[in-house]
């Protein structure tokens, strides 16, 4: 992957979020991405920005609500090929933390 997007889209409600959210969600698993979900976020692989963007777009896009907050960051390295657990592990390799197991 050379392009690696934080994704938040936030439906304003009084009420949970949870089912917006999976809204989200499952519009990005019909765009068969990779991604981790995070307390805060959305972390998603791309082969480009612009895929990247697009399915920033999707995942806003599939939130039924009256008003809805998009965030995105896009990481376009276009010198090499990475992805979510290659950055993850030379975070913890610089840590001394032994690998995770996938």
């Amino acid at each position: 992957m050379t392009a690696i997007a934080r994704l938040e889209v936030t439906p304003l409600s009084d009420d949970s979020m949870t089912k917006e959210i999976v809204q989200a969600l499952e519009a990005l698993d019909q765009e068969g991405l990779t991604y981790e979900m995070t307390p805060t976020g959305t972390v998603i692989e791309a082969d480009s920005a612009d895929e990247a963007f697009e399915a920033a777009k999707t995942a806003h896009r599939a939130i039924d609500g009256k008003r809805v907050i998009t965030e995105v960051e896009v990481d376009d390295q276009r010198d090499r090929s990475q992805d979510i657990g290659d950055r993850i592990a030379a975070v913890e390799n610089e840590l001394g933390r032994p690998p995770r197991s996938s």
